[in-house]
């Protein structure tokens, strides 16, 4: 083949390969830089009281921070406990994060006062399988959820992880964890519980180093009594 065929069909295949990343990337959300927000790329910041993980800062980062990096596909919902307790959570279905995609759950914080006010606009809400219940934000309540604080993420890739890959990019785990459905890798300094599945599949959820116990330790190990 000549070589101005073999540059042409060259350029094509790039273009195209652009042309699928923008169309699949979801509005208004931004690229990453080559190599950059992988999900072990875990920073410790603040004397590690918290840690940076996709460009994001937890304890510091808003949600529409998050909203400026993986775009405008996000649902909000509000979450109420059998205690009453009430949590927000925004939800990003199809994101792409360091050329890869996942969907992400982010954990975010507001005033006990204002999550008590958007409780009192949303209706019923429809039971969670863990004896709660979920509520749907209104338009008129977007605005305070945007400006919400980041307390936790959950990633869950697209493509399949395995114990190798795993050990490879994020090392060794101070403790492995035997779960119903796949085994949990535990990455207290890093703030991180990576749950490999047995059918390949993972779920990676990033807190601050000093919440880890509290959050991922202990329900993890109540739920293995």
């Amino acid at each position: 083949m000549k070589r101005w065929k073999l540059w042409l069909l060259l350029a094509l295949s790039v273009g195209m390969s652009v042309f699928f990343l923008a169309i699949m990337r979801p509005p208004g959300g931004q690229s990453s830089a080559l190599g950059q927000d992988r999900p072990w790329q875990i920073d410790r910041v603040a004397d590690g009281a918290t840690i940076s993980v996709f460009g994001l800062t937890l304890g510091q980062s808003t949600v529409q921070d998050a909203v400026a990096k993986f775009g405008r596909r996000y649902e909000f919902g509000l979450f109420e406990d059998k205690q009453g307790q009430l949590g927000l959570e925004a939800y990003f279905r199809d994101a792409v994060v360091g050329g890869l995609n996942a969907r992400l759950v982010l954990a975010a914080r507001l005033p006990t006062a204002m999550l008590n006010a958007i409780r009192a606009q949303v209706g019923n809400g429809k039971p969670t399988a863990d004896g709660g219940r979920r509520y749907t934000l209104s338009e008129a309540d977007d605005a305070r959820a945007l400006a919400a604080t980041i307390t936790a993420i959950t990633y869950m890739p697209v493509v399949a992880f395995d114990a190798e890959l795993v050990h490879r990019h994020f090392g060794e785990p101070s403790e492995r964890v035997k779960g119903k459905d796949g085994t949990h890798w535990l990455y207290p300094q890093q703030g991180l519980d990576l749950l490999l599945g047995d059918n390949g599949q993972a779920l990676l959820q990033y807190v601050p180093p000093p919440e880890f116990d509290a959050r991922l330790r202990t329900p993890l190990r109540t739920l293995q009594e």
